[in-house]
């Protein structure tokens, strides 16, 4: 059979484009976020020890947005990176699928499943990133806030300094994020397009 008459080309294209994506999500992006947020990190732990005594400097609520949100971007941190692995790994098998296949139209059952999983795969790690970018913005006020009241706090705790650190690990992490949001807004429309296409293949009688 001609590629021309061959249905499944375009998925293959697609899949193809998107595993490139993912791994650079995975190998570079969030290896360089996981990094750089290092300090982040490092700075919640001390804070968290005594954030009782910094709560009367800064205020309770300032404390409470800044241990929730460091909370959901470690949880991103490790979820993330394990769900680029999973749609991987289900890429790998699509792919392989489309090319051992002997008679696309044979696949394109199985196919049509796999790749609506996938997508819908793609989809949430994109909406993890966008939440994490969410979170990254609330703790970069919140630390700015912080700072505010850094030569305050350093009376108390001398370490109190690493918000700075802090501070840019998040701005850091943040403009990486930003810059792959950017760059996989228009990859979504066009796996949206595809889910839509391939719900309509008709599997081989």
């Amino acid at each position: 059979m001609g590629t021309e008459n061959d249905p499944t080309k375009k998925y293959l294209e697609a899949v193809d484009k998107y595993q490139s994506r993912l791994t650079q999500l995975w190998k570079v992006i969030f290896k360089r976020v996981a990094s750089s947020l290092k300090a982040l990190v490092s700075f919640m732990k001390k804070l968290v020890a005594v954030a009782k005594q910094i709560a009367t400097v800064v205020g309770k609520s300032v404390i409470d947005k800044f241990l929730q949100a460091a909370n959901m971007v470690q949880g991103l941190l490790s979820r993330i990176p394990n769900l680029l692995k999973a749609a991987l790994r289900l890429g790998k098998k699509i792919i392989e699928l489309i090319r051992k296949a002997a008679d696309p139209n044979k696949i394109l059952g199985t196919l049509k499943k796999l790749f609506i999983k996938y997508i819908k795969m793609l989809k949430e790690i994109y909406a993890q990133i966008i939440e994490m970018v969410k979170q990254l913005d609330v703790l970069g006020t919140v630390l700015t806030i912080i700072s505010n009241f850094k030569s305050a706090l350093q009376l108390m705790f001398s370490w109190i300094a690493e918000v700075t650190r802090a501070n840019d690990a998040v701005n850091k992490a943040r403009k990486l994020l930003k810059k792959a949001m950017k760059e996989m807004k228009s990859e979504m429309k066009q796996a949206t397009v595809l889910r839509k296409e391939v719900m309509k293949l008709k599997a081989a009688a």
